[in-house]
């Protein structure tokens, strides 16, 4: 296990950051060392991370964050066909204790192998996960007659393949659907949606721009309406949503409740980082919601314009680009396109994995909730981020054609994959 945790170490997922060799060392070797149960997240940022006994977990999330990240680094790790066959070293969603176990193909392949021509011993693996015997015990009861070793293996291959006919139904694997949404499922706490309110307006009337909506994503804690609004003011500007997101909310909660999960609703508006740590969130709406836009702002692809010129998604690769663009003061029945982004991201702010919905325009983030809902629309995604890299953060361009307001279905116009 120490040979397999310097392995890791030394691959490109790790050797370049000194924060995350640091922790998946200290948690492996006291795991070996029989001190798991000390592996709490305060005992974590203060033995790895330096920080004061007394320290704020819920301010500072630094070995959350750290966790999530690791965690994501050694699946990429185990999904190169050069590692598939190593011993495996995996932290679970949930646990800071790592788990380790033989190469998963192991069986298998001494099911394959060519019948043998004398009696066949068990192999050496075996010996580092039972008791070593004496010598001629052991030689006794690992020794094996050629049709009981065939009898016996025949046995087990029936059996896995029972198995996972149960558990993973007919088809003997995950749908496209299960995988893209697992690294959500995979966190605990309820599944939050993040639905925005007009972000425009600050409660006295005045317009923010993008860059303002992201600057103050932090400093929002209260609702929109000052608290000695009117009722009126509640009404027009405090909790109302529009209902595109709300759709876009429907479709994708239907997705939710198939893994008989807990939802719960927020607002952009009123909520702050701790709201969104208890669990996955998925962030619905885009110019409109300062959290997509400040978690969109890094990647390569996020909104950018203005309401007096247009909005559109900027490429990073070629900032000048507005070939998806939308000019939201122009007439309804001239808009006959909006464009939207789609991403799973792992947040290091968060410290969980997110999903994003975000149209520039209302049937934008429609269309976009109902593409990541459909199962033939999600296997023609998987198919272009590519089955390795199933597990990878993605980040897609939609296009939707818009009739009279009314979205058609979404098609991706540019993905990437990181």
């Amino acid at each position: 296990m120490r040979a397999q945790l310097e392995r890791l170490l030394q691959s490109g997922h790790f050797r370049n950051s000194r924060r995350y060799p640091a922790l998946l060392r200290y948690v492996v070797q006291q795991t070996l060392e029989g001190q798991a149960a000390s592996l709490k997240e305060r005992t974590l940022g203060v033995e790895v991370f330096g920080r004061a006994a007394d320290y704020d977990t819920a301010a500072d999330p630094v070995v959350r964050v750290t966790i999530a990240e690791i965690r994501k680094r050694i699946a990429q790790y185990y999904q190169e066909t050069a590692h598939t066959s190593e011993v495996r070293i995996e932290l679970n969603p949930g646990s800071y204790v790592p788990e380790f176990s033989l190469p998963r193909t192991s069986l298998f392949d001494a099911v394959l192998l060519p019948p043998p021509e004398e009696d066949v011993a068990v192999s050496t693996p075996v010996d580092a996960v039972v008791p070593r015997l004496k010598p001629a015990a052991r030689r006794q009861r690992t020794t094996l007659r050629k049709p009981l070793l065939w009898w016996w293996l025949g046995s087990a291959a029936a059996a896995i393949m029972l198995c996972a006919f149960v558990v993973l139904g007919p088809f003997g694997h995950r749908s496209a659907m299960d995988r893209l949404w697992s690294p959500i499922f995979a966190e605990d706490g309820p599944v939050t949606f993040c639905l925005p309110i007009s972000i425009k307006k600050n409660g006295v009337g005045q317009a923010w721009t993008t860059e303002e909506a992201i600057a103050h994503a932090i400093d929002i804690a209260g609702p929109a309406v000052p608290n000695d609004g009117s009722f009126l003011d509640h009404q027009t500007l405090g909790e109302n949503v529009v209902y595109s997101d709300v759709l876009a909310m429907m479709k994708l909660s239907s997705v939710v409740e198939q893994q008989h999960r807990p939802v719960r609703v927020r607002l952009n508006v009123g909520s702050n980082l701790n709201d969104f740590r208890e669990g996955p969130t998925v962030f619905i709406g885009g110019l409109d919601n300062q959290w997509t836009l400040r978690l969109l702002k890094p990647l390569r692809f996020h909104f950018a314009g203005s309401d007096s010129d247009e909005y559109y998604i900027q490429d990073a690769r070629t900032p000048a680009d507005k070939r998806w663009s939308v000019r939201l003061l122009d007439k309804m029945t001239v808009v006959n396109h909006d464009y939207a982004l789609i991403a799973r991201v792992h947040s290091e702010a968060l410290g969980r994995v997110t999903m994003l919905v975000a149209g520039i325009g209302m049937s934008g983030t429609a269309s976009a909730g109902e593409f990541l809902a459909d199962p033939a629309q999600v296997r023609d995604l998987e198919r272009r981020i590519g089955y390795k890299n199933r597990n990878h953060d993605f980040e897609a361009v939609l296009e939707t054609d818009v009739d009279d307001g009314i979205a058609g279905a979404a098609r991706i116009v540019a993905l990437d994959v990181h």
